[in-house]
């Protein structure tokens, strides 16, 4: 058994994750975290010209993870009508 701490890699925390990406796609951190927070909480496609910009260079640099591809895609067939909006249950 060693005495030493355990040293974790400071690029390993998901601030570095998103500063990396931002770095990528030339937007901020806050940027990135809205987008993501957006696309996953989104019903209907309802994204700004810049949101929509920053999603196809994250989509084209393969930097989406895979519930955020998910979502992406069914909110972009949704916009070209290859799918219907969900309804809720209770309606």
């Amino acid at each position: 058994m060693t005495d030493k701490p355990i040293m974790r890699d400071p690029m390993d925390s998901e601030e570095a994750r998103v500063m990396s990406i931002a770095q990528h796609v030339n937007a901020t951190k806050k940027e990135i975290s809205d987008l993501a927070y957006k696309l996953l909480d989104s019903i209907e496609f309802n994204f700004t010209e810049r949101e929509c910009a920053l999603l196809y260079r994250l989509s084209a640099f393969d930097l989406l993870d895979s519930s955020e591809c998910k979502s992406a895609i069914m909110l972009m067939a949704q916009k070209l009508g290859n799918i219907p909006i969900p309804k809720e249950d209770n309606e």
